[in-house]
């Protein structure tokens, strides 16, 4: 009798494949790391860190109870979200990912919020910081006013992506005050907030190492020859490939692809929307348990890109 292979068998068996394949080449894989720690600390470090340090001492000292007021009635109406979600929002707006899933969790473990409110919540609160946006992808790109129109295509999209995955039920209406801490605020939120960009860091590294591992497979070379028959340069679909696996790297190469503006910008707000595979494991890291399921959370992201590069083709139409 045939004993069926389990998941943790199979996952064993993939992790080695990984090992093994890199012990062929592993100077290719260390100059691929490095590469990505490189950028993560010219790009993403600097937009992110303070605004992860500064929001978790908002969240410390209590602000979210007044920062949710200010929300808490159009919020309930057209999205059927719960007033403390006001918080979620705003800081993701303007921290970025993962702040939105990881707030949401926080609320989710102090029982503030259900599992149904946390998938309202997380789909309102997944979006770019505009400092990465209007600062280092525009920068990437040449001009900041295409970081602008990335930007708010980008966050209209949530909003309308929100509409679309409401839930059919309104919010408790009762309020939920999370608790105001001084005690130690500064070193508290120092900890934190090198644990959460360390960990942001740690996946970009590891996954500019599995696009390493694709390309050492010819697996790159085959998806470029693949758009290439219908017309696509290999150097767009190779920057398209690896911005579905991490957005910053991606965006990176498509800035040396010489497109016509609205095509790099449309490109760049489908692939900062969609936030790859980098931004989706951040992300579920902390949300699965809230009951956000792998699937759930990719149509939402699907959705949210193609709304997102609808308006920004728009915008390139008007302002370009």
């Amino acid at each position: 009798m045939i004993k069926k292979i389990s998941k943790k068998h199979l996952l064993t068996i993939f992790i080695i494949s990984i090992i093994i394949t890199a012990l062929i080449s592993p100077s290719d894989y260390i100059a691929g790391t490095l590469g990505a720690f490189i950028l993560y600390s010219k790009n993403v470090l600097p937009a992110l860190f303070p605004f992860i340090f500064f929001n978790k001492m908002l969240t410390t000292i209590g602000s979210a109870n007044e920062l949710s007021s200010m929300l808490k009635k159009p919020l309930a109406k057209i999205y059927h979200a719960p007033a403390i979600s006001g918080y979620v929002i705003i800081m993701s707006i303007f921290c970025g990912y993962p702040i939105g899933s990881k707030l949401t969790r926080d609320l989710y473990d102090n029982n503030a919020i259900s599992k149904s409110e946390c998938v309202i919540i997380n789909i309102l609160s997944s979006v770019c910081g505009p400092i990465f946006i209007i600062g280092t992808i525009s920068g990437m790109l040449g001009e900041t006013k295409y970081g602008y129109i990335i930007y708010f295509s980008h966050l209209l999209s949530a909003f309308v992506n929100g509409f679309i995955y409401r839930p059919k039920n309104k919010p408790d209406t009762s309020n939920y005050t999370i608790k105001q801490n001084y005690d130690d605020i500064l070193s508290k939120s120092m900890v934190d907030s090198i644990i959460s960009i360390a960990i942001v860091g740690g996946y970009i590294a590891i996954m500019s190492f599995f696009i390493t591992m694709l390309d050492k497979i010819q697996l790159t070379k085959l998806v470029t020859t693949m758009f290439g028959y219908v017309g696509v340069e290999q150097d767009v679909s190779k920057a398209i490939w690896y911005g579905l696996f991490e957005m910053t790297r991606g965006i990176s190469n498509l800035s040396n692809c010489n497109l016509a503006p609205i095509f790099s910008i449309s490109i760049s707000t489908f692939l900062a929307t969609f936030g790859g595979v980098c931004i989706a494991l951040q992300s579920l890291n902390y949300s699965q348990k809230c009951g956000i399921t792998i699937s759930k959370y990719l149509l939402s992201k699907i959705t949210q890109a193609i709304i997102a590069t609808i308006f920004s083709i728009i915008l390139c139409l008007i302002f370009l």
